[in-house]
């Protein structure tokens, strides 16, 4: 999944979990010091993309500052192996199980 797929799903997330229709997401948007989600919301968001993506998403390891930003929390659902945003692709790497 590239970086822009993964903006779709949290954008489809949002639209039906939010109702938010206006809400423009991109790759820098603040999940977290905006106030877009609050802590239960992302615990709905890890489970939502942990199940479109069949990955774990291991909060622990990660740098909060890492996974408040659309982009980090990318990388942190991919296992950072994707490459850069714009080649995207598959590689059927897991990320260790999660802390939830």
């Amino acid at each position: 999944m590239n970086l822009d797929q993964f903006v779709e799903l949290l954008a489809s997330w949002f639209r039906a979990n939010k109702q938010t229709d206006g809400l423009k997401i991109t790759a820098d948007t603040e999940l977290l010091g905006s106030g877009l989600l609050d802590s239960f919301d992302f615990l709905d968001v890890i489970v939502f993309i942990e199940g479109k993506t069949g990955r774990k998403i291991d909060l622990s390891v990660a740098d909060p500052n890492q996974f408040s930003l659309v982009s980090g929390l990318w990388q942190l659902a991919t296992g950072g192996d994707e490459g850069p945003a714009s080649q995207g692709g598959a590689n059927g790497s897991t990320v260790s199980a999660s802390a939830l």
